[in-house]
């Protein structure tokens, strides 16, 4: 998952990377799409999945997965030996760093996947978007929600998910 920052121009709509002219920027993208269009992580209950997260732009994303805790297996491309691997629930994934985590899926559901910076959870300020993604188990169907004063979202949000009480 590459983990970006952008500035739009909301009045001209001119985008700029790496998060031109701001702090932070006002659009988050996980493999370059911002949620409720980010592509969820299937998984079949059982198997180990392994999600690298990479960070090319200006802005740290403490990254955070509900309903499971993961291993730090790698850190930029080198593995991390199995009696210093970290168990976590939240990474920070710094400018230019890289991590693969890996967890076993062992909670059948759908769970969220998101930066843990509120602000990085939106569209231009609009709830809910940015770095957000979801673990979603086979055979598992995401909530459909409809939030009274935007376009229909696929998936879940923050307050319909469970352990989002943190």
């Amino acid at each position: 998952m590459v983990l970006q920052e952008w500035t739009v121009d909301t009045n001209t709509g001119e985008t700029f990377g790496a998060a031109h002219g701001t702090s932070e920027g006002n659009y988050f993208t996980i493999n370059g799409k911002a949620y409720p269009a980010t592509e969820p992580v299937i998984v079949r209950a059982g198997e180990r999945v392994r999600i690298r997260l990479i960070n090319p732009g200006q802005v740290a994303h403490p990254m955070h997965l509900h309903g499971h805790s993961f291993k730090i297996v790698a850190t930029d491309g080198h593995a991390v030996p199995e009696l210093a691997q970290l168990t976590k629930d939240t990474v920070n994934v710094a400018t230019g760093e890289r991590y693969d985590i890996e967890f076993v899926a062992d909670n059948p559901g759908v769970w969220f996947f998101h930066c843990h910076i509120a602000h990085h959870m939106t569209n231009d300020g609009q709830e809910p978007g940015g770095l957000i993604t979801l673990v979603q188990y086979e055979g598992y169907q995401p909530i459909d929600r409809t939030p009274a004063s935007s376009a229909p979202v696929v998936g879940p949000t923050p307050d319909s998910m469970p352990g989002v009480g943190h």
